[in-house]
């Protein structure tokens, strides 16, 4: 069983969920980038004169989806630091990455287009997923340049790694989601630095880059899976399949989720159903986002009796927020990095299609 510790609870999902939380774990220090192969200096970008908060959030969005780079970062949240080398890349099909974990446990995670594979050296343990989980570096739409949910400043500009940037800040226009600020490289409009500022003002996440560098191209052999580990990522890999196999006989395998409202700016994006092994029960995974803040919705279809012993209600860790709400035929989880508020509001309006 998977148990996540926040703040002043422990919150111990049912092994329904585990595979989507644990792999959203280990997809904290993952980046949602795809498109085309293409090097660091490609694109149109804004002259210094014409340069503004909204040009500069597009041509990062664009960045963050082609860019190849290689460089090591850190990624700080709460009291805890975390070091990691990444290497990245993308072409037709989608993003190609590996990070390695420069401190504490051993870890490493592949990201080959859709499918990211999480390794534990040390313990052999393996974890296979999606890539729709949270990732470390914000999966930034191009629609937040103009989204009315958020008012867009420049900042002073800065340095990271050495690198001449400008700072971009994101500050919320109400209470259902938290600011941003970000240092954005002036030559190739990477995103170098981000903060996750709460409602007090206090920054709660950061990532940094320490050193990066940009490839015109990378060899696709320094992101093959290590064979050592080949026959128990095999066994992984055929097990998450089987779980999000659909259901040729259930006419709503997806679509089962609706909202009887959201907060302002929030829209649904995205929904799987995953039908479960004997004794768990399906699980749909909505995302609901507002084109910078994103939060996962899962609903596990057990009733009551069959629901195990779990903390209800808020829970935090960090940023990320969660809350967890039992229903007499569902156990229902919102999660992500939102104000308390606003995943108990989307927890509660949560409806079931008929």
């Amino acid at each position: 069983m998977y148990t996540a510790t926040l703040k002043h609870s422990t919150v111990s999902t049912l092994p329904a969920r585990a595979a989507s939380l644990a792999a959203s774990a280990c997809l904290l220090i993952s980046t949602a980038l795809s498109s085309v192969l293409t090097t660091a200096h490609a694109g149109n970008f804004s002259s210094e004169s014409t340069v503004s908060p909204a040009t500069l959030i597009t041509e990062m969005s664009s960045a963050l989806q082609t860019l190849n780079y290689e460089g090591s970062f850190v990624h700080l949240q709460g009291g805890n630091v975390e070091a990691m080398s990444i290497l990245h890349s993308s072409d037709e099909g989608g993003e190609l990455e590996r990070m390695l974990s420069l401190n504490g446990e051993a870890r490493e995670v592949f990201r080959n287009h859709s499918l990211v594979t999480c390794i534990w050296p040390d313990t052999n343990a393996v974890i296979v997923s999606d890539s729709k989980s949270r990732n470390v570096l914000p999966k930034v739409d191009a629609s937040l340049a103009n989204s009315e949910a958020y008012l867009l400043s420049m900042g002073k500009p800065d340095r990271v790694a050495g690198v001449e940037t400008y700072v971009v800040n994101i500050q919320p226009r109400d209470q259902y989601r938290y600011g941003y600020k970000f240092w954005i490289d002036k030559d190739t409009r990477m995103l170098l630095r981000s903060m996750l500022i709460d409602e007090n003002m206090q920054a709660v996440e950061q990532v940094m880059f320490t050193s990066i560098s940009y490839p015109e191209s990378i060899d696709r052999s320094r992101f093959k899976l290590p064979a050592k580990h080949t026959d128990i990522i095999v066994e992984s890999t055929n097990k998450y399949k089987a779980t999000i196999k659909p259901q040729a006989d259930d006419p709503f395998a997806v679509n089962r989720v609706e909202f009887s409202s959201l907060p302002v700016g929030y829209e649904e994006v995205s929904e799987t159903y995953k039908p479960m092994p004997i004794n768990d029960g399906p699980i749909s995974h909505v995302m609901v986002s507002d084109g910078m803040a994103s939060v996962s919705v899962y609903v596990e279809y057990v009733d009551q009796a069959s629901q195990k012993e779990m903390v209800l209600g808020r829970s935090s860790m960090g940023g990320m927020n969660a809350y967890t709400l039992s229903l007499p035929n569902a156990l229902i989880t919102a999660v992500g990095e939102v104000p308390p508020s606003t995943v108990e509001s989307i927890a509660n309006a949560v409806q079931f299609v008929q």
